[in-house]
């Protein structure tokens, strides 16, 4: 199977080719079904042939066979009626030609009809092509890439269910639909890097972290977030600086994309951007420049505009760049229109300290890559906890100036959001996204050091540490912390009936008895991949926002990257807090299982709830 992703129509999705050669149609072998008395008169029996569901009726004497999957939602036709040669689908009633399986609607798309022999024997046959199962699947495919399509217009999370599993069933990678997702998401908006395009970033970096029976789910929470937050139409075509034998210097491009990010013109620099991208100038050149722009500023956009330029590249590599041009677009309006906080009476005060540190930024930097020093992660996330911002950013100053690494500066400053967050009063419930908003930025700020190495970067170090001290008030009063070694009263049969129990505390918001837990699994060494993909899972069966996935994807990121125990469960209880305390809806969840289920041929009618 080849996939070919089209750029220049971002309504669709892929185009699958078989090298192997058409489905061979021809060729019909028939396979007997059941005896012809079984049959009423106007009533459909449902059967599966290798790989392919038929709904046979009898109607005036003859026999018809057509594809058991309504082509609108997969509702079984085997369960519709027949009227004057009409089959009526008993879901949305779209009706269809019996004998052709054509729709009578417009806009439907037509059932496949099968032949059918009634021979000596009484025994009814239908004839299925060689080719059959190949024809099928290209079926499920082609009304898979309009269903996704049609679900992102309307907004619809059961749409988008149906076309996810379809695609899935059909073999369809994953890569693609977040691609397409991605550049859906960027292409019909003016919004900036919305919170659907960054849930796929997300989960294109989290793919392993997750079960694969939630995968779908996955799919579904990032495409739906990304429709709720487009409208349909397209963003205005921006297009680079026509070529010129006398091109613009780089530095030149780069001033004018600054200055037109500090005069507000979003259109400006949107075009000075894709000239950049369209005269091949390097990934990292091109990072520089975002990232660069994001900490021109104070904590812009309460960080938000540094965490999605990081996702923005994440993305982009994800996708191989391609359809850069469209991705990398909504950062502009990020970097634009988001809050600049020295323009805020909340910053004002920090205005004289982070400028007087700003102007010798160029002897910090020169210091730091002259240097060499170790540090202590868990002892410098204490440091950040300090109530004093002009003696946090000394702190920080002194340690960029005796050589540590800005990135073990940014691991510290995560480790100390991840404190921040399990010390979160759940009293101070109107402010979880402050906690989240640190957290997230302290890891995108790690990230941005590996794509943009720059002195620049290091304002963005002192953003983030004036912004942790006024994070102290949230931890007043401060939440407990499980104690190291400490037990939930009762026993448990194996680890797997631990992590059952931690759903159960999730299910009932018992935040403090599920961070107890986590710790215990941890401290009894159990295996970390299933506590994750639990995590993951109690995350997407709630119709879960964005700074949910955020936590997840930074406190896994950062459990990898340390080897100190105290560390990775202090990660793990700041997500487990996090997305423990939080209760919201299953919808997401309920129209993905009905989609799935749908796809397998199931009824919904025959579904078992448990409560």
């Amino acid at each position: 199977m080849s996939t070919n992703i089209h750029h220049d129509t971002p309504d669709s999705l892929f185009t699958l080719t078989e090298p192997e050669g058409a489905p061979d149609t021809d060729d019909l072998v028939y396979h007997a079904l059941c005896a012809a008395s079984d049959f009423e008169e106007g009533e459909g029996k449902p059967f599966h042939i290798d790989g392919t569901h038929l709904a046979v009726f009898r109607e005036e004497g003859k026999f018809h066979a057509v594809d058991n999957r309504c082509p609108h939602m997969g509702y079984p036709m085997s369960e519709g009626s027949v009227r004057d040669g009409v089959l009526i689908c008993h879901w949305h009633h779209w009706e269809f030609d019996l004998k052709t399986g054509g729709c009578f609607l417009a806009f439907g798309d037509d059932l496949k009809a099968f032949p059918t022999e009634l021979r000596d024997d009484g025994i009814v046959y239908v004839g299925l092509a060689a080719g059959e199962k190949k024809a099928a699947r290209l079926r499920v495919i082609g009304r898979g890439q309009r269903q996704l399509v049609q679900g992102l217009k309307d907004r619809s999370p059961f749409l988008i269910a149906k076309a996810v599993a379809a695609l899935r069933d059909a073999e369809a990678p994953a890569r693609q639909i977040i691609h397409q997702g991605l550049y859906y998401g960027a292409n019909k908006t003016n919004e900036g890097w919305s919170s659907g395009v960054a849930v796929l970033a997300i989960a294109a970096n989290m793919w392993e972290d997750v079960d694969p029976a939630d995968h779908n789910l996955f799919l579904v929470h990032g495409l739906t977030q990304t429709a709720r937050r487009t409208t349909g139409a397209s963003r205005r075509p921006r297009t680079a600086f026509p070529r010129t034998d006398d091109e613009h210097s780089p530095d030149q491009l780069e001033r004018w994309f600054r200055y037109f990010v500090e005069k507000r013109d979003t259109g400006a620099a949107e075009r000075v951007l894709l000239t950049m991208h369209d005269r091949d100038y390097s990934k990292s050149d091109i990072a520089r420049l975002i990232f660069t722009t994001a900490t021109d500023y104070y904590f812009t956009g309460s960080g938000h505009a540094l965490d999605f330029a990081n996702k923005t590249f994440e993305a982009l590599d994800y996708v191989e760049w391609q359809g850069a041009e469209e991705i990398l677009r909504p950062i502009v309006v990020d970097l634009v229109g988001r809050t600049r906080h020295e323009e805020t009476s909340r910053w004002a005060d920090t205005v004289p300290v982070l400028e007087g540190i700003f102007a010798d930024l160029d002897g910090i930097w020169e210091a730091n890559r002259a240097n060499d020093a170790e540090l202590d992660i868990p002892a410098f996330a204490q440091t950040f906890l300090m109530d004093d911002y002009a003696e946090l950013c000394a702190e920080v100053e002194q340690k960029l100036r005796a050589g540590v690494k800005p990135t073990d500066i940014c691991r510290a400053m995560a480790y100390a959001g991840a404190i921040r967050t399990a010390r979160f009063h759940l009293k101070n419930e109107g402010d979880w996204h402050d906690v989240a908003n640190i957290y997230s930025y302290a890891h995108a700020l790690y990230r941005a050091f590996h794509y943009a190495d720059c002195k620049e970067l290091l304002r963005g170090l002192f953003h983030g540490a004036v912004y942790m001290t006024m994070l102290r008030w949230l931890n007043m009063p401060s939440a407990r912390i499980p104690r190291p070694g400490q037990r939930l009263e009762q026993e448990f049969e194996s680890p797997t009936a631990m992590l059952e129990q931690l759903q159960e505390f999730a299910d009932f918001q018992k935040v403090f008895e599920a961070e107890q837990l986590v710790s215990q699994y941890l401290e009894e060494g159990h295996d970390v991949t299933a506590l994750k993909r639990t995590l993951a899972h109690i995350t997407l069966r709630e119709d879960a926002e964005l700074h949910m996935f955020q936590m997840l994807e930074v406190a896994y990121r950062h459990f990898d990257l340390t080897d100190d125990p105290e560390e990775q469960r202090m990660h793990m209880l700041a997500a487990t807090r996090y997305i423990t305390a939080q209760k919201v809806m299953k919808n997401i969840l309920w129209s993905t299982e009905n989609a799935e289920r749908l796809q397998r041929g199931d009824l919904l009618s025959d579904r078992e709830d448990d409560n």
